[in-house]
């Protein structure tokens, strides 16, 4: 803060301050991602409110792309969680049942008529584009001995609270179940690659690219659905009259998990220094 302070006193200063954020990785990918999304909305989007679901999803298939792409120029799966990925996979599937054949859960405006289902099937075929380079296509650069919890911790657990705990606006028990399941999965599914990160002792560039715009798309997600969390509860039935904090309060969940990881994020963006440092506490 004081350093802006000093650079806006100084135009020569603010110059090369200015100059030396826009050298920097994080503010290449994210200006392109923002120019990106201002074209998207412009073309797809209605000015409704409810884009803001929709522009979530975009925000976390651009992560998604980001780490599929790393891995095939760099022909290497270093420092990529593939329980996470895998989490994904169940996520992306669980949400795909949800809004292709129904449309309770869709944006109201014109980009939820198939732009936020392109965006989750292209978010899907990305995951399963990772596992595979994971497991088989790069698999001699993946390093099991690091990605060490166990994420069918998450998915059963994630699975037993859907069963209760999900919401009605398809009116078909199976696909108000998948949608409810990859939401309570999706919070708790980045602590693998969290895990990972505190296991190597150091973060990759593009995964902690990825989380960040992981942790961007919850936000997005999170504001909307806790405007609308109402829609999701039965007033009617006693347990799932509270359906709807329950799908705000995972939300938040997932953004008190990367609380510290995102802090850390911002203040290497702030010193501009590369992001891959985060973890290390003399330089943030």
């Amino acid at each position: 803060m004081e350093e802006i302070q000093e650079c806006l006193k100084d135009p020569e200063k603010l110059k090369k301050t200015a100059w030396r954020y826009m050298q920097t990785e994080s503010f290449k990918i994210w200006g392109g991602f923002f120019s990106f999304v201002f074209v998207i909305f412009m073309l797809f989007s209605s000015g409704d409110f409810s884009f803001l679901l929709t522009l979530s999803s975009i925000v976390s298939t651009f992560s998604f792309l980001m780490v599929a792409l790393k891995i095939e120029t760099g022909r290497t799966c270093k420092g990529v969680s593939l329980k996470m990925m895998e989490c994904y996979i169940a996520i992306f599937f669980g949400r795909l049942c949800a809004i292709i054949p129904f449309e309770g859960y869709l944006p109201f405006d014109k980009s939820g008529d198939w732009f936020y289902q392109l965006c989750e099937f292209i978010g899907f075929c990305l995951a399963c584009a990772i596992v595979y380079c994971c497991r088989i296509r790069h698999a001699h650069t993946y390093d099991p001995s690091t990605d060490t919890l166990n994420h069918l911790y998450l998915m059963l657990p994630a699975l037993a609270v859907s069963l209760i705990l999900h919401p009605n606006l398809n009116n078909f028990l199976p696909s108000d179940i998948a949608w409810a399941f990859a939401l309570y999965l999706e919070s708790v599914a980045v602590l693998c690659q969290l895990f990972m990160f505190m296991k190597e002792g150091q973060a990759q560039p593009h995964t902690s690219h990825f989380l960040a715009a992981q942790a961007l798309a919850k936000l997005m997600s999170f504001i909307f659905w806790a405007s609308s969390f109402s829609e999701l509860s039965n007033p009617n039935h006693y347990i799932k009259s509270f359906v709807g904090n329950w799908v705000v309060a995972m939300q938040l969940v997932q953004l008190i998990v990367m609380g510290d990881f995102i802090y850390h994020y911002i203040r290497c963006i702030q010193k501009g220094i590369p992001v891959s440092q985060l973890l290390c506490s003399d330089n943030v």
